[in-house]
C-alpha cells in the first residue's frame, strides 16, 4: 500500500515539474518570440530624423536588444498615416500633426519629442510676382500640405506679422508638388520643410523669394504609436529611446561624421544638410513646452475654421511618458 503511495505522488511530482518546465519554454519562447519580431518605424525623410538614422548607422538599436525596421516616409502625415492603418508600430511627426489627428481622434499617444528647429519651415514666393511682404498675399494662393505643420505655419506667419486679417487661398498638395506649383503659376507662394526650400533656392536661385520667417514657429518632431501597442511593446519603446538618446550624444559629439552619415542615408548633397543644420536642436523630451504648443495651435485651428469641432481636445491624455519615464529613471540609478 505504501508502495503504491509512493509511486502515485511519484507520478504527480514529475508532473508537476514537467508543468513547470513547460510554461518556463513556453514564457521564454515569447520573450525570444517578442525579441525577433522587429518594431516598425515610419520616419520621415528629413535631417529631423537624425537620431534615428545614425542609431541604425552605429547598430545601437541591437546594442538595446531591439530590432528595429525603418520605414522612410515622405512627411509625418505620412508617417501618422501608415501608423493609423497598421503598417508601422511608430512614427515621426510634428506636433502640428498631431494636433490636427487629435480632432479626430483619440487612439494615439506622443512618447517623446527628439528634435526640434525654429528655421525648418519655409515661406517662398517667386520674385516675378513682386509678393515681398506678407500683407502683399492678400486675395492670392499659397500652397500647402493639409493637416501637417506646413498648413500651421503661413498661419502662425501672418499672426506674428500682424497680418492675421489678410485673408487668402489655401491651396492642399503634396510636399513634392509645391514646388513645381509655385514654379508653375498653380500657386503664388508655398509654405514648405525643408529639404524641399533649399532644393528651389538652389535650382532656380534669383527666381525664388524667401521670406524671413525664421523664429517664427519652433516645431518639433515627435514619436508616436497607438494607445493599444503602449503596454505590449513598452519595454521595446523604452530600448528604442535609449538607443536615440545615445544617438543623440553621438550627434552632438560627432556633427561632422554625423553629417556625413544622415546626408549618405537621405540621399542629399552635403550642401543641402549643412543649409539648416545649425538650426537643429536634438533631445529627448516631454516637456509641457508641447502641451502648450498643442493647446495654441488648436485654439487657433478652432478660430480659423481650419478644423470643423469646437471642442479643445484634452492633449494631457495624447502625452504617454511611461517609456521616457523609465529610460531616465535607470539612466538617474546608473
Amino acid at each position: 500500500m505504501i508502495m503504491k503511495v509512493l509511486f502515485v505522488f511519484s507520478i504527480l511530482l514529475s508532473l508537476i515539474f514537467i508543468g513547470i518546465g513547460v510554461n518556463q519554454f513556453v514564457e521564454s519562447k515569447t520573450v525570444l518570440e517578442q525579441q525577433l519580431v522587429p518594431v516598425k518605424i515610419a520616419v520621415s525623410t528629413t535631417p529631423l530624423s537624425a537620431p534615428f538614422i545614425i542609431a541604425e548607422k552605429l547598430s545601437l538599436f541591437d546594442k538595446y536588444n531591439v530590432r528595429v525596421n525603418l520605414y522612410p516616409t515622405r512627411g509625418g502625415h505620412q508617417c501618422f498615416k501608415m501608423l493609423m492603418n497598421g503598417d508601422v508600430d511608430l512614427a515621426t511627426s510634428s506636433e502640428s500633426v498631431v494636433m490636427f489627428n487629435s480632432f479626430l481622434r483619440s487612439d494615439f499617444s506622443v512618447l517623446a519629442s527628439f528634435a526640434e528647429s525654429d528655421n525648418d519651415l519655409k515661406v517662398l514666393s517667386l520674385e516675378s510676382a513682386s509678393i515681398s511682404e506678407p500683407h502683399l498675399l492678400k486675395g492670392k494662393s499659397v500652397g500647402m500640405v493639409k493637416s501637417s505643420a506646413s498648413e500651421y505655419f503661413i498661419y502662425a506667419y501672418m499672426i506674428i506679422t500682424g497680418n492675421n486679417m489678410v485673408d487668402f487661398n489655401h491651396v492642399y498638395m503634396e510636399p513634392k508638388d509645391l514646388g513645381p506649383a509655385l514654379l508653375s503659376g498653380e500657386v503664388d507662394a508655398i509654405s514648405v520643410w525643408e529639404p524641399f526650400g533649399y532644393q528651389l533656392n538652389k535650382e532656380y536661385g534669383e527666381q525664388i523669394r524667401q521670406f524671413n520667417t525664421k523664429g517664427t514657429h519652433n516645431l518639433s518632431f515627435n514619436l508616436i504609436t497607438k494607445k493599444s501597442l503602449v503596454d505590449i511593446n513598452l519595454k521595446q519603446y523604452v530600448n528604442v529611446l535609449a538607443a536615440i538618446s545615445e544617438a543623440e550624444t553621438f550627434i552632438t559629439s560627432y556633427p561632422d561624421k554625423t553629417k556625413v552619415m544622415v546626408s549618405d542615408y537621405l540621399n542629399i548633397p552635403m550642401s543641402e544638410l549643412e543649409w539648416g543644420w545649425d538650426d537643429y536642436i536634438f533631445r529627448l523630451s516631454l516637456s509641457n513646452v508641447l502641451l502648450s504648443n498643442l493647446q495654441t495651435q488648436a485654439r487657433w485651428a478652432i478660430a480659423s475654421g481650419a478644423v470643423t469641432k469646437q471642442r479643445m481636445p484634452d492633449f494631457r491624455l495624447l502625452i504617454d511618458s511611461q517609456a521616457l519615464d523609465i529610460l531616465e529613471h535607470a539612466d538617474k540609478a546608473l
